[in-house]
């Protein structure tokens, strides 16, 4: 802009300057609506998304995300993408454990306007996914890996209403079960709806998977396998056809997530490799050797995926996400203080504080997604799927029915932030820093808002969450406290009252009710 005035300012002559003030003001109006045209213009290119979901991975765990632990855990691909893509630090999962938060990932709704600790599969035949929502936009879609919102699966049987394959998935291939994934090593998973024996797996046990496990076959090498067949067959057709049409793959493991070898206890994060790793002769207590080759193996595999898409000549064309399913665990042996992976952040998973439900979140669309970015956009699971929809060109009239997602297809595409009116979560039963401090709080149900710069945390023994005892409303400025370490809530009633009345008007299990 600033050459092209000056050289106007030049050619009409110091004496022109009213002249040249309307040709500036038409450059700006003009740079802006170019600007605009070309969001339109790559949004309707349609590319095609792939989302990494890890499990229990910590804020703080990517060596890229602020940590004030001088022992880190090397990510060396997941740090790559970062540089490659935007880097987003105030992103958040849609719950603090596992099945709410996909739950909200798929269909856009928040956890206060759904039933998420029903025994029931969480998603039902009247469901919405985003897997169904771009199949209208002409996607191809897979599921590759965990899914957790189709009830239990112990034993080998048909799948329910809840079924990848019955969501909008074209293709499965994975563990349905919730539970059943904490089995590092199955012995059977679905391909499609039908169920696969993994020989090598079958009677596991640490004796018979032998030093490192080498003689059975971990849930994460089987998936990112997968999943790199997947990329190189639909990057050979979109290469051979150009009408070929954009695909959704959506990858979700398990690690780091606690688990065993034959068994769907929590007894340790057995993954391969161990001693083959670069933390395999380390003195750390042996939980804490295999969690951070747990990490180590999980962007490995992110390098896979990211390499197959890369070697198919459709990096251009493709959006990749990768985030983490909730906080750090504390589970299984594994404390997650030794590496300090929520960072900064209070809390850890079913924490209702940051460090509960923050989530590392990177983004990575070469030529489109400016490159070594760094985002304060604040989004939520939620969110994915209006952000998808808008990418793919799908009419608004089509999404779900009182969404609570807004689309942050703009930030990715020109980086313009438009942060949403405030970010919900809520949990049952919360295992919360703020309850050990004060063992007089009753914290049976917990609620958290995200407005701007406020974020207000009420625990109490049940709904509504009015902030009185034995519960309690804290505030913090996440401007000057991301650590959520010091409570301001005294000193700011009007907006404590505010946070309380959003809170109670989200907590609403009947919104969201299908078209």
């Amino acid at each position: 802009i600033y050459k092209l005035v000056y050289k106007l300012w030049m050619m009409l002559g110091m004496r022109s300057v009213g002249v040249v003030r309307e040709v500036l003001l038409l450059v700006v109006v003009l740079l802006f609506t170019c600007l605009e045209h070309n969001v339109e213009a790559q949004v309707s290119r349609q590319p095609n998304i792939v989302f990494i979901l890890a499990d229990d991975l910590g804020y703080g765990d990517i060596s890229m995300y602020p940590n004030p632990s001088t022992t880190r855990i090397y990510t060396p691909n997941l740090s790559k993408l970062a540089s490659e893509g935007m880097t987003f630090v105030d992103a958040y999962a849609g719950y603090s454990i596992s099945a709410p938060s996909r739950y909200t990932l798929m269909t856009g709704y928040h956890t206060g306007h759904h039933d998420v600790l029903s025994k029931s599969p969480l998603l039902q035949n009247n469901s919405t996914t985003v897997a169904e929502i771009l199949k209208k936009a002409g996607y191809t879609t897979a599921a590759i890996g965990k899914w957790g919102l189709d009830g239990n699966y112990d034993f080998p049987q048909a799948p329910g209403d809840g079924f990848p394959t019955k969501q909008g998935f074209d293709y499965y291939f994975g563990q349905s079960d919730e539970t059943q994934c904490y089995n590092y090593y199955p012995s059977f998973m679905f391909n499609n709806t039908k169920n696969m024996t993994i020989s090598d797996n079958v009677d596991a046990s640490d004796f018979s998977c032998g030093f490192d496990h080498v003689n059975c076959n971990w849930s994460g090498d089987i998936w990112a396998s997968e999943a790199v067949n997947y990329v190189q067959s639909q990057a050979n057709n979109q290469n051979a056809n150009n009408s070929a049409p954009p695909f959704f793959l959506y990858l979700a493991l398990t690690a780091p997530h606690a688990g065993a070898v034959g068994t769907a206890t929590e007894s340790g994060v057995p993954v391969p490799r161990v001693h083959k790793g670069p933390y395999g002769n380390e003195t750390w207590p042996t939980v804490e050797v295999d969690f951070a080759t747990a990490v180590y193996e999980v962007d490995a595999l992110v390098g896979k995926v990211v390499n197959a898409i890369d070697a198919g000549h459709i990096d251009k064309n493709t959006l990749i996400l990768f985030a983490s399913a909730n906080g750090a665990h504390n589970e299984g042996g594994h404390n997650y203080l030794f590496f300090n992976s929520s960072g900064f952040l209070n809390g850890y998973k079913r924490s209702i504080h940051d460090g509960g439900h923050r989530s590392a979140f990177i983004a990575r669309w070469r030529g489109t997604v400016a490159a070594n970015v760094t985002s304060w956009q604040q989004f939520a699971f939620y969110d994915f799927l209006p952000t998808a929809a808008e990418l793919a060109g799908v009419d608004p009239k089509l999404l779900p029915n009182n969404i609570d997602g807004h689309s942050i297809a703009k930030t990715l595409i020109n980086g313009t932030e438009t942060q949403p009116k405030f970010i919900y979560h809520e949990f049952d039963g919360c295992f919360d820093p703020v309850c050990v401090l004060h063992p007089k709080l009753d914290c049976k149900f917990g609620q958290n808002i995200r407005m701007g710069n406020w974020s207000g945390v009420c625990v109490g023994p049940s709904y509504p969450c009015n902030g009185k005892a034995p519960g309690y409303m804290f505030l913090y400025d996440m401007s000057i406290d991301e650590g959520q370490t010091n409570d301001i809530s005294l000193n700011y009633p009007d907006i404590v009252s505010e946070l309380l009345t959003i809170m109670k008007q989200q907590y609403n299990k009947k919104w969201a009710v299908p078209r």
